[in-house]
């Protein structure tokens, strides 16, 4: 936990109920049983009691009123109590409220639990065959807030792009631009090529570096790919990017994968089958329901799945990451069991998979059709220029991963509470406005919160124990969710007491400190979700 009054209340609690057991527990044990609970009950509510009546060999409701006892003459607390079957409800002194405010500021949310510890977080990582399209921001701004996360508590992170830049997708988009310059393919063939602008712009570009047409159909469709995808990761993949305000620390490329010695290593540990001319990673040993090939028998071409172990070991082996995310697309939903029974056969298992779903565009109640690049796919960089990046990211990332996306593009252009950035900066605005008509602001000699604004502060602190689940459960939507249930406390709490016209100037210091808290508080949260605050609206 971030503040340090906060964890001497929650150590306050712990020694009393330990003094109430005659028993010490474990460092995990009370915390996970205490919460705030609903303030007309009080301020922290736990069900310790329940937990250790059965070994206590005592009933629990009789177990609480030893646990209220020992707290109320300990003196640390305005009063707790026994409610229902054995939960006890406490109230905490104003003296910790106003402590804990005082402790609201930049630098809040961050921590140092994870010190010492590196993490690997890849993202996007779209072939380099075309433009970036709009399922890959889903992946982009959560995972690049996932990272914020991490390091904000300590860890060492790595933002990582992992290039595709080899196999016959090369050699296809080869292929697709000799197709745009005029050679010919067999219908079949030339139905699977890539199409679009793009291409055409890169067989115009090529044609130069190829000594002109007939010397660009002639070459070797794995040249022409080669140079293709390396325009394409500078000219369209990294420029989108930066729109979306991405940057990663690697691009790390297939090209450097050393898939025999993943062969070898999977040999050693008794997982090769060879058989039908192939290579197989044998389903029996690894646990699957079936054997996986690793090297064709066709084309003696290594698969992609092969290309996966090897990769994932480059950063749990040889980089020593000690956890390895990766967040892909829905059409790879479903092969990360096999990925992870190879990676744990080899003696690894901080491997994380995660991913999108389908996103969908709606406007006045219907599927929105925006010009595609090809199919169903939505170039990114013609959504990106109807939505700001800044609010795709709060959209994008305040969205489970785990369920399909329907984004209403008139929600999103909204100007009003409904749309929730802007519901949320909002309060920004209105926090900044009231500093802006004050001088210095510093704490009152006398501080008195009312029950909103324990709330909001309560929010917080709620907010920085999801921040460090999120290293856990890799969940991001449920800090933005947060975030909005706060805002809305706030604008509740700011319509019903006025600040600058408040008469009493010990009040209406006070009131214009805690809007000073609320305002870097949210400032904070900004800079982690990768959102600029706006000083106007």
């Amino acid at each position: 936990m971030f503040l340090d009054s906060y964890q001497e209340i929650l150590d306050k609690l712990r020694s009393g109920v330990e003094k109430a057991l005659g028993e010490e527990l474990e460092s995990s044990e009370l915390s996970q049983s205490v919460s705030f609970c609903d303030m007309s009950f009080g301020d922290l509510a736990t069900n310790i009691a329940l937990q250790k009546a059965k070994k206590l060999g005592m009933n629990p409701r009789e177990l609480a009123e030893t646990i209220v006892q020992g707290l109320i003459n300990g003196g640390d607390f305005a009063s707790a109590e026994v409610a229902g079957p054995g939960f006890v409800n406490i109230r905490l002194l104003e003296t910790d409220y106003s402590r804990l405010l005082t402790e609201l500021k930049p630098g809040f949310f961050t921590s140092e639990k994870g010190a010492g510890r590196r993490v690997n977080v890849e993202f996007i990582s779209a072939n380099p065959t075309g433009p970036l399209v709009l399922v890959n921001a889903w992946g982009g701004y959560y995972g690049d807030i996932l990272a914020s996360l991490y390091a904000s508590q300590g860890y060492e992170v790595a933002r990582e792009y992992y290039l595709n830049d080899g196999g016959n997708q090369i050699a296809q988009l080869g292929r697709a631009v000799q197709q745009a310059a005029g050679a010919e393919f067999s219908e079949e063939e030339a139905a699977e090529l890539y199409r679009g602008p793009y291409v055409d712009a890169l067989a115009k570009d090529l044609s130069e570096e190829f000594a002109g047409t007939d010397g660009l159909i002639s070459a070797d469709p794995q040249n022409v790919g080669d140079k293709a995808q390396a325009i394409i990761l500078a000219q369209f993949i990294k420029p989108t990017l930066q729109r979306l305000g991405i940057h990663h620390d690697e691009i790390y490329p297939e090209s450097r994968l050393d898939n025999q010695a993943t062969i070898e290593r999977l040999r050693q540990a008794g997982a090769i089958l060879e058989k039908d001319g192939a290579v197989w990673l044998s389903g029996e040993k690894a646990g699957l329901d079936k054997d996986e090939v690793l090297v064709r028998s066709t084309d003696g071409q290594e698969t992609y799945f092969l290309k996966d172990i090897s990769y994932q070991l480059t950063k749990l082996e040889d980089r020593r990451f000690d956890t390895a995310i990766t967040i892909v697309g829905p059409d790879h939903h479903g092969q990360e069991q096999r990925l992870l029974a190879a990676l744990s056969l080899l003696g690894h298992d901080g491997f994380v998979p995660l991913w999108t779903q389908t996103v969908r565009l709606t406007k006045d109640g219907q599927e929105y059709k925006m010009s595609k690049r090809r199919g169903n796919y939505i170039v990114l960089d013609e959504f990106l220029d109807m939505v700001p990046s800044q609010t795709a990211r709060f959209f994008f990332a305040m969205r489970d991963t785990n369920s399909h996306f329907d984004m209403d593009l008139d929600l999103v252009a909204s100007q009003n509470k409904h749309n929730p950035l802007f519901y949320v900066m909002y309060s920004y605005v209105r926090a900044n406005s009231v500093l802006a008509k004050f001088g210095d602001v510093s704490m009152p000699n006398e501080l008195h919160l009312d029950n909103e604004q324990k709330q909001i502060l309560r929010t917080f602190i709620e907010i920085s124990e999801l921040i460090e689940q999120a290293t856990v459960t890799q969940q991001v939507h449920s800090v933005l969710h947060r975030m909005i249930e706060t805002a809305r406390y706030f604008h509740d709490w700011y319509e019903k007491n006025p600040v600058i016209k408040e008469p009493n100037d010990e009040v209406r210091m006070g009131r214009a400190y805690f809007v000073l808290k609320y305002r870097d508080a949210l400032a904070s949260l900004f800079g982690l979700i990768g959102i600029e605050p706006q000083d106007k609206m």
